[in-house]
């Protein structure tokens, strides 16, 4: 059964009260990025996991042993379904989501195959500071068409990260962002947006990879000026074309998204027409002159014991 998903930012009730973006100073950036470098770390090994014959419980149990060697707090536990109090808590540190299922798949038994696309997606907190990435893995050798997904998903969020600066309209980079995902053909999700990001994983302001009612026309109450200090999640999700899914606008020159349906789990959403998909997402703070990424994995952590225990 298709029904509507729950907004991507699930906000708390200080944030639900105020539609200003945070402003973080160094330290805070700094703490932001201590985060990030731990998340980093831990989709790296989840990353390693993925092989053929490993199930999707083994991705996440290696991404929950990184985050434990940290005292992170994996945050997708106990996450609470926005709009639908009958589905359980979140049960695991991160989401996995194999092929045509897009996003907050449930890890379980099922086991990879090769050929196989997975999206990993975590997000953790650090000494009160909260930091969220994504990543799309390939199982082994896949179709062209796979990896020209893939290399299309992860050149919008390179692009977006690079168009940032200081003064500009967010809405300006989602119409760049957009035309990028359109042209080549591919579909992209009305429902799931990257989103502000400091002390909880879910902020103000919403920040979608393509343009949005709610950024342009009468709706677009949501757009904003960024501005040094703020602290933003950006996770372009595109789709490759099925019997349904594809590139489509409306009328007002936003993207229509392709059709999804939620899982009888409450939280796994697939494309209705088995339409494979890519998810890349950083965490980033707006600098003087540009972006920074703060979910870039550390040379230490990944390879000094002393930095990481995981590896001792």
């Amino acid at each position: 059964m298709i029904r509507s998903v729950p907004s991507r930012i699930e906000l708390n009730d200080a944030t639900r009260r105020s539609t200003s973006i945070a402003i973080r100073s160094s330290a805070d950036i700094d703490g932001i990025a201590a985060c990030g470098r731990v998340v980093a770390a831990a989709l790296e090994a989840g990353r390693g996991a993925c092989v053929p014959g490993r199930s999707t419980s083994e991705i996440s149990m290696a991404v929950a042993s990184v985050l434990a060697d940290f005292n992170a707090e994996p945050l997708f536990v106990g996450l609470a379904a926005e709009d639908n109090s009958d589905v359980s808590a979140f049960p695991a540190p991160a989401c996995v989501s194999v092929d045509d299922e897009v996003i907050h798949g449930i890890p379980g038994d099922r086991r990879l195959c090769g050929g196989e696309l997975v999206k990993i997606d975590c997000g953790a907190r650090l000494d009160g500071w909260c930091a969220d990435a994504a990543i799309t893995v390939p199982v082994g050798e896949i179709a062209s068409a796979r990896r020209e997904l893939l290399q299309a998903t992860e050149n919008i969020l390179d692009t977006a990260i690079d168009l940032i600066r200081p003064g500009r309209r967010w809405s300006e980079i989602a119409r760049i962002l957009q035309d990028l995902a359109l042209d080549a053909g591919y579909g992209v999700l009305d429902d799931f947006t990257g989103h502000g990001i400091g002390r909880e994983l879910h902020e103000f302001p919403a920040v979608p990879s393509h343009l949005t009612r709610g950024l342009i026309g009468l709706m677009g109450g949501g757009d904003f000026t960024l501005r040094r200090g703020m602290v933003l999640a950006i996770e372009p999700i595109l789709v490759l074309v099925g019997s349904v899914s594809g590139a489509a606008v409306r009328g007002d020159g936003t993207a229509c998204g392709v059709p999804v349906e939620v899982a009888s789990d409450g939280w796994t959403v697939r494309t209705v027409d088995s339409a494979v998909s890519a998810h890349f997402e950083h965490t980033i703070a707006v600098g003087r002159s540009g972006a920074t990424v703060l979910t870039t994995p550390s040379v230490d952590l990944m390879t000094d014991p002393i930095a990481n225990p995981a590896i001792s």
